[in-house]
This record gives C-alpha cells, sequence and structure tokens, in this order.
C-alpha cells in the first residue's frame, strides 16, 4: 500500500451520512516518506501519513499527530518531542502534509496555505522519533490512537553529523577490495544500533560475520560526482558484549567499468572506496561511533574480476575465513589509506533497495557434452546464477547465460575455482544479467559422473531473480486468457527493468533510458509502489542537465552517445512529466517544488532548438514504428520527428505554467502559458490539415498525439478521430505505432470511448503485438521488437497496455482534478468478449478494488473505495433497467441510496467509503 491518506474528503453529493469518530475507528497503515518505520529518512521535514479501511465510511475533519523520543512515553501520553493539538482544516482544502519536528517548520500544507508552528527542539542525527496519530470525523469525538509508528533520522541533512572518511584500498590493483574493524562494546544494553553504508561502486557489509541486510548491490546508481547513496542497516541484534567486527566487500558496478568482456561502455570514477559510520546508543543514552579512517585493516577479496557487464570470478582459494568476525588475525593486512571521495553529496537512498525476490530452479537440465549442461529456467528475468559443486582444489567451473537456446553471451560469464573443502556454493555479488538459459561447463551431475571424478560434482544449480523491492501495489484478472498472458508478460518484463533506475533491458544495456520511466509511468504505478524510485530518476535528470538545459537520453548519463540518442525532445523531456506525474498521482507537491528549476530550464531549452516554422529539434522521434514492408527500423519511419518533439513542448509549457501558478510565480506562469500557445498554433500551422482533418502524414502516431495533447481544434476532434479509426482499419487493427506513441494511440481511443477499438488492436495474434509475442514466439516477456524476437527479448518499452487494463477495463482512475486520488473515478469498460474482470490498486488513499461482471441480462460491480475518499461510479449501462445499491452487504431503500443520474449508455452514481456493490438488471431480467 501507498503512503496513506489523511487527505479530507470532498463534500459528498449523495447525502450519505457517515459514522462520527469513535468506536473501531482509527488510524492505519502509519507511514513516513511511505515507507512503514523506515530505519532511517534524510529529510529534515518528512512526510507523515495514515490510511482507513473501507468498512469505515468515515470523512476525516480534524487531526493531532504526537511524537515522542520512546515508543513507552507516547503510550504514557508524555510526547516530548512534539503535540500538534487538534488541527482542523476545511474539507475542501486538499492534502495537508504534516512535516517532522524542526525550529518554525510547516505542519502542515494545503491548497498554497502555510502555518509556522514553533517548536522547541530539533531531531538529532541518528534518533528514533516515535509518532501516533487520532483524527476527527462529524463529531467532537476523537478516534482511538493508531498504533505507535516510528521514523529514525538520517546523516545527510546534517553534514557535521558524518565523523566518518573515505578509505580506499593501499593496491589499486585489486580487483576487489576488502576492509574490515574491530571495535569493543561494552557489557551493557543496546537500545539501537545503525550502521551507514556507502561503498562504491557495489558493497556488501556484515557484522560479526553475518551479513547486514537483504540487499542486492547497494547503492543505488548515480552520478557519483555529484550524488553518493547511502543505505541505513539496523544491526542491533547482530552485536555482542566485548569483541566484535564490522566488514565490507566492495565489488565495482556502474562506478567503474573497467571492460575486459563485454561491455556497453568503459569509464570510472576512480578506485573503490568506503566511507561507514556505525552509531551505537546503549540503553543508559550514552552512545559510541565507529567510523572509516586509516586505522581501518584492508585485503584484496577472492571476487578476482568484477564487471556489472562482463560477469564475476571468484577463487575460493583465496578466502580468508573468519576476516570478517572476531577472532580473527588480521596483522598481515595492510592499512586502509584516506582518501577523497568521488565528488557526489551524500544522500540517502531514497529507492526501494534491489532484492532477491525469489529463486528459480532448472525447468530443464540436460547433458550437453561431457561435464557441460544446457539449462532452461523456465523464463527470462533479471537474475544471478548460482550453484553447488563438491571437488579438488583449482578446478574450475564456469557458466555463460542467454536469452536463446542457442545463442549464450559469451562476454558475460562467471567462473568459480574451487578451494576442495566439502560442498562449496557460488553466488556472484556485484552483477547481474538478463536470460533464461544457464550454460554450464566444468561439472558432473552424480548421475552422469560413473566412474570419472575428474570433474567437481554438481550437486545444485538455480537463479536468484533480483529487483526492486517496491511492494506491489495492484492487481488484474479477466476472463480472457489472452489479456491475463498480455498483462503477466508486460508484469515480469517491468519487474525484470526495475533496478535502482529504470532500465531498458537487463543485460546488453542496464541504462536508465528515460522515455521508458514516464511513458511506463502510469503502468508501472499502477502495480508498484515505485514513488522512491521515481523521486531517485527525477534527481538524477537533474544530475545529468546540462548547463544549456539539455537534459539526455540517459540518466545517470554514463557516458555520451550521438545524435537522437543523445538528444531527443521524448527521452530528455521525462524531466518534466516526471515530477508532475508525481504531483498528479501522489499528490507530491515537495518533488514538484525540488526539481522546478530543472524543468524551467530545459522547457526553455528545448523552446530555443526551434525552427523556422516553430518545431521543436527533432530526434530519435516515435521509435521503433512499424511498417509491413521494414517492421522495426529504429528512428520513426511514418511521423515527423518534429511533430512529437513539438508536442512534448506543448505539453512541457503546460505542466510548467500550471507548477509555476502552484508555487506563486506569476511571471513564469505568463512565459510559459504564452510559449504553449504559440507552440499550439505552430503545430497546427505546420501539422493541421483543416480540409481532410488529419495531422502531418495521418500516421496512426499522428493522429493519436494530436488528439491525446489537445493539439487538433476543439470541433474538429470527432473528425480527426474518425480518421484515426480509418487509419486503424486500413491496417486491418495493426498498430503501425512505436513505443512513443503507442501510449498514445491507446489513450486517445480509451479516452474517446473507444476501447472496443483497443481491443481489436490488443486480441491480435499476429505481428505485430503482444499477442504474436506470446502465441507465435512463446515469449515470456516483451521483446524489443514486437513482430519477432528483437535484440533483447526482455524490454518493458511496449508495456503501456497496463495503463489500459487498470484505468479503462477495471475503470480504477481519479476525477479529472483530483490529485492523489482522493476523489476516484470507477469507470469499468467491458470490452471485446470480457464479461468478467477483477482487480485492485493500492492508491495514496488506501486499496481500490473492482470487481465486475455481466451476465444473463445483468451487470454486477462490486467496488471497495477507501475511507476518507469520494468516487464517482459510471456504470457501462444503458438507461432502461433497474439498479439496486447495497453496502456492507446491506441493499440501501431508495431513500438512503445514491441517486442515479441515468444517461443513455451510462449511469453515474457518486459515494463515499465503504464496500459497495451495484446491480444493473435488463428490462423483464
Amino acid at each position: 500500500m501507498r503512503a496513506g491518506s489523511f487527505l479530507l474528503l470532498l463534500t459528498l453529493m449523495t447525502g450519505l451520512s457517515f459514522f462520527a469518530a469513535g468506536g473501531d475507528i482509527r488510524p492505519e497503515r502509519l507511514e513516513c516518506e511511505g515507507m512503514v518505520d523506515p530505519v532511517a529518512v534524510d529529510e529534515l521535514h518528512p512526510v507523515l501519513s495514515w490510511s482507513f479501511s473501507p468498512e469505515s465510511q468515515f470523512a476525516q475533519t480534524a487531526w493531532q499527530v504526537q511524537a515522542a523520543s520512546s515508543r513507552e512515553a507516547l503510550l504514557r501520553g508524555e510526547p516530548d518531542l512534539w503535540d500538534s493539538g487538534k488541527i482542523e482544516k476545511d474539507a475542501q482544502d486538499g492534502r495537508h502534509t504534516i512535516r517532522a519536528p524542526q525550529p518554525l517548520w510547516d505542519p502542515f500544507r494545503a491548497a498554497g496555505d502555510a502555518q509556522r508552528v514553533p517548536y522547541p527542539g530539533l531531531s538529532a542525527p541518528f534518533r528514533q522519533v516515535h509518532w501516533r496519530v487520532r483524527v476527527w470525523g462529524s463529531s467532537d469525538t476523537p478516534t482511538d490512537w493508531s498504533e505507535p509508528a516510528v521514523w529514525g533520522a538520517g546523516l545527510a541533512p546534517i553534514k557535521e553529523a558524518w565523523w566518518a572518511k573515505w578509505i580506499t584500498a593501499p593496491d589499486d590493483g585489486w580487483a576487489s577490495s576488502m576492509f574490515r574493524r574491530s571495535f569493543t562494546v561494552q557489557d551493557k544494553p543496546v537500545a539501537r544500533a545503525v550502521a551507514f553504508v556507502c561503498g562504491l561502486g557495489q558493497f556488501e557489509c556484515s557484522v560479526n560475520g553475518a551479513k547486514a541486510g537483504d540487499h542486492f548491490l547497494d547503492p543505488g546508481w548515480s552520478n557519483y560526482k555529484k550524488t553518493c547513496l547511502y543505505v541505513p542497516f539496523d544491526v542491533t541484534a547482530q552485536l555482542r558484549p566485548g569483541e566484535n567486527v564490522v566488514g565490507v566487500m566492495l565489488g565495482n558496478g556502474m562506478y567503474n567499468v573497467p571492460g575486459g568482456r563485454y561491455t556497453k561502455f568503459t569509464g570510472s570514477f576512480g578506485p573503490q572506496k568506503l566511507l561507514l559510520q556505525l552509531e551505537i546508543l546503549y540503553a543508559d543514552g550514552t552512545s559510541q561511533g565507529i567510523f572509516t579512517d586509516s586505522s581501518w585493516r584492508a585485503a584484496d577479496s577472492p571476487v578476482t574480476f568484477t564487471c556489472i557487464y562482463g560477469g564475476e570470478d571468484y577463487d575460493a582459494r583465496r578466502e580468508r575465513p573468519g576476516w570478517d568476525a572476531p577472532g580473527y588475525d588480521d596483522t598481515a593486512w595492510a592499512a586502509a589509506k584516506e582518501t577523497e571521495g568521488p565528488g557526489g553529496e551524500l544522500h540517502l537512498s531514497e529507492a526501494p533497495p534491489v532484492k532477491v525476490l525469489r529463486t528459480l530452479r532448472p525447468a530443464e537440465i540436460r547433458p550437453a557434452a561431457p561435464g557441460e549442461y544446457f539449462i532452461n529456467l523456465g523464463e527470462n528475468l533479471s537474475a544471478v546464477p548460482f550453484f553447488t559443486v563438491r571437488g579438488a582444489a583449482g578446478a574450475a567451473v564456469t557458466v555463460t547465460v542467454g536469452e536463446l537456446p542457442d545463442t549464450p553471451w559469451e562476454g558475460h560469464s562467471y567462473t568459480y575455482t574451487l578451494k576442495g573443502e566439502g560442498d562449496e556454493t557460488f553466488r556472484p555479488r556485484f552483477t547481474y544479467f538478463g536470460f533464461q538459459y544457464l550454460f554450464l561447463k566444468g561439472a558432473v551431475r552424480p548421475e552422469d559422473a560413473g566412474t570419472d571424478n575428474r570433474l567437481p560434482v554438481l550437486l545444485d544449480v538455480g537463479a536468484d531473480f533480483v529487483s526492486s523491492a517496491a511492494p506491489e501495489a495492484g492487481s488484474f484478472r479477466c476472463d480472457n486468457t489472452l489479456m491475463n498472458d498480455i498483462h503477466d508478460m508486460v508484469a515480469r518484463s517491468v519487474r525484470s527493468n526495475l533496478q535502482s533506475v529504470l532500465t531498458d533491458c537487463p543485460h546488453r544495456e542496464k541504462l536508465g533510458w528515460l522515455e521508458v520511466s514516464h511513458l511506463m509511468g502510469p503502468s508501472i504505478l499502477y502495480h508498484y509502489d515505485a514513488a522512491g524510485l521515481y523521486r531517485k530518476i527525477c534527481r538524477d535528470t537533474t544530475e545529468a542537465q546540462l548547463d544549456n538545459g539539455l537534459v539526455p537520453d540517459i540518466a545517470p548519463e554514463y557516458t555520451r552517445f550521438k545524435g537522437g540518442f543523445f538528444e531527443s525532445a521524448e527521452w530528455g523531456s521525462a524531466c518534466v512529466q516526471l515530477p508532475w506525474l508525481l504531483y498528479q498521482w501522489e499528490d507530491d507537491t515537495r518533488t514538484l517544488d525540488r526539481q522546478y528549476d530543472t524543468m524551467a530550464k530545459y522547457t526553455r531549452y528545448l523552446a530555443s532548438t526551434r525552427n523556422s516554422k516553430g518545431l521543436a529539434k527533432g530526434g530519435l522521434g516515435d521509435w521503433y514504428d512499424w511498417t509491413p514492408e521494414k517492421g522495426h527500423a529504429g528512428a520513426a519511419q511514418l511521423t515527423p520527428d518534429e511533430l512529437t518533439a513539438t508536442a512534448f513542448l506543448f505539453d512541457n509549457a503546460r505542466i510548467l505554467a500550471e507548477t509555476a501558478r502552484l508555487r506563486n510565480r506569476a511571471a513564469d506562469a505568463e512565459e510559459f502559458a504564452a510559449l504553449a500557445a504559440r507552440v499550439r498554433e505552430d503545430f497546427l500551422a505546420a501539422y493541421y490539415h483543416p480540409d481532410t482533418k488529419s495531422v502531418a502524414t495521418g500516421s496512426q502516431s499522428s493522429l493519436a498525439v494530436g488528439l491525446f495533447f489537445g493539439l487538433v481544434p476543439e470541433a474538429d476532434r470527432d473528425a480527426v478521430l474518425a480518421n484515426l479509426v480509418k487509419a486503424l482499419e486500413d491496417m486491418q487493427f495493426r498498430p503501425t505505432t512505436g513505443e512513443v506513441c503507442f501510449r498514445y494511440l491507446v489513450r486517445a481511443l480509451a479516452d474517446a470511448g473507444r476501447s472496443d477499438l483497443v481491443w481489436r488492436i490488443v486480441s491480435r495474434t499476429d505481428p505485430p503485438g503482444y499477442g504474436c509475442m506470446l502465441r507465435t514466439y512463446g515469449l515470456k516477456t516483451l521483446s524489443e521488437q514486437w513482430d519477432k524476437p528483437g535484440s533483447s527479448l526482455n524490454h518493458c518499452m511496449f508495456g503501456h497496455i497496463q495503463e489500459w487494463f487498470q484505468a479503462y477495463v477495471l475503470g480504477i482512475r481519479q476525477a479529472p482534478d483530483s490529485r492523489g486520488f482522493a476523489r476516484l473515478l470507477i469507470a469499468p469498460t467491458p470490452a471485446g468478449d470480457l464479461n468478467a474482470a477483477k482487480g485492485h490498486f493500492d492508491s495514496p488513499r488506501g486499496r481500490v478494488a473492482v470487481e465486475w461482471k455481466r451476465e444473463d441480462g445483468a451487470f454486477t460491480l462490486s467496488a471497495v473505495i477507501p475511507g476518507n475518499a469520494a468516487a464517482e461510479i459510471v456504470l457501462p449501462v444503458p438507461e432502461e433497467g433497474t439498479i439496486t445499491v447495497s453496502e456492507a452487504g446491506a441493499e440501501l431503500s431508495e431513500e438512503r441510496r445514491p441517486v442515479p443520474q441515468r444517461g443513455e449508455k451510462e449511469t453515474r452514481l457518486t459515494v463515499g467509503s465503504g464496500n459497495w456493490v451495484f446491480i444493473w438488471k435488463a428490462p423483464g431480467a
């Protein structure tokens, strides 16, 4: 579930009476910065939020938050850090953002209104804040207090809190460095111990021989000259009185890409280095700190090769047993060398960590040659292989990987050299790849060994699926197998590419190509609580921005490409589109504020590229559009590059005008509104054909862009839509759009009430499309080319259809002027031969669930609306027939149920939170 809602419910039009506070109603799922009980947050003013169960039928009118230095003090009613008192706000003010304790901080923010509340204290770095909340409804009786929640303060906002020094290995020739530090914990209770770690490029941290946390590939990738991300680990339970040891092993990651095997690029930010600060707080209030400096010891690790693109090699004979545990003699180790960091400011990682989400065993394993095996894992995924072997010291086992059964990636491999001590398991630490097949050499299964024992015995083999640990936030199922398979195919592809950046593919690229982030934004956010990752991507765009305002196609920009692969408006515009998406989706004004300068600077730059006709500079355009003759050919074939670039300039200028108004920047608002109007005029002059009611070349993409962005005359929209329908009919409903414009094709049709045509497009099984990938080629993830297997079989750039599944088939949307899903629009669409669908979305307000079916002359819609939210229900039924309404299992009488507004093809009702069932029956049914 997302950061829950304490947004006030807009006044309902139904006349339904809502329960007063009290009884069993109380806030639940308390979150700080969108996380439940985070170990640390860097924000001096973190956002606190909560939600209500849908059964509560509760409209919040006031709130009170208490904060204390301990849970016990909070439960005693002694909020020694802060007590807001009862805060009342009008129900139509919008979202309140509660700020954490600070001198003169803003306790809430709504509709541009701010109040300054003095606070006598300051949350100390590393210390915890325990908090709880209660609210009021329509009476003077508050709810019970929520269960207490907690957040910890990080270190980055207060630079003086960092005592640690950057350290590096004394030998630059080590492929992977290890660092250790022994220290003594006093013989008294430890209240809390947190290790704050930044190990570049990637690190694994352990305390007393046990790994801290369960993350993979920490820290997240960034422009290390501008930002270095650190990660907090609560290691309280791992400490013990007496000698303790903290150990860290480093790998290269994107920080240092040395080459030597396959690489997309080579480059380095410098040698591996480490910054670590372990803070220990004892129960008696005293504290102790362990910091990296020259007193730490260093040695080279058993990892002999590590490259994020090329793979990893490990020589177990070089292991140092017990190196990260008490009692180890490190006198032979060298002293660590203090050094400077790479230049970036320290920021706590705000994106969900990457983790091993599940483990796969072979779907098929068969000998390929003596000592060689072909292993099929059953699906394509982002993963690391593992295997367990037993054999003689010095024997080596090598694994290569591939997406196709006959095409291993020879440039990416893993080699493990045995130490010859019992069963040995190898799991790479500092790299991953996209694959379905493993090609293993140098070992033999027991059943294949016979009397030949020269090779190690292969005891186990498989792969760990690695991806962002962003919680799932949505689901979809319907009564059509193909649609379900399409949904699952997109979901697998998205999961493989959700890392610490949103990659385009998990093998040959691994880069943050920016168009995917905003074009796939709604599809991803409907299914994953990835707002933290999206905020990071926003910061990445700022750090990639050039002095002239240009934002390149990738961020972080680890390498510089040429031509459209460096400068394309459809890619760079992510710096504008994403903060606006987060504002729409999460009511996140803070990211909008933080990114405003980047957004404005880029939009002004893009405006400066216009030609004599006022059109923005073209780049890749509608990348990978399709023709029957050429299939996919890269840059747009059917639509002018400048058309899509100019559409984005228009939309960016529109967004900036609205953002400037929100920020009370009148001059900017006027500037960008005028720019948007001017660009629209230039677009119409260059591309609109008033005689034929067409746009540019009349391609599906041109027409869809004109409709979606409002770049055709309002009076001609129906005629332009008719041309789009004709263009689809001429292609037998085969989409010719590329990855940029396919989303706009789907949205233009769905928004015009033509989801029946979207159904015609996605239900095809011939090229190009989802059905072709699934039924013709047997793929389970999205190919880069959707008319055949392409150079990548695990892209997510064509996954926009998930937005249609959630927003239109299920019908879970928000009202046009709503933010953060405060007011819902539930408008299901029984497209094609669909007769049933169900799913949910964990909105910022709480879970929204929908299930509908049509059978025997009846249409039934069940809808769960979260507490403190309102919803307009749109039933896709004609005005004839009867409608019954039930809430919480009880049918409402006519005088109590919402008044339906019946139209020729639909019926609208407005309701509050609750578990609702609406049944329409045809006359005589």
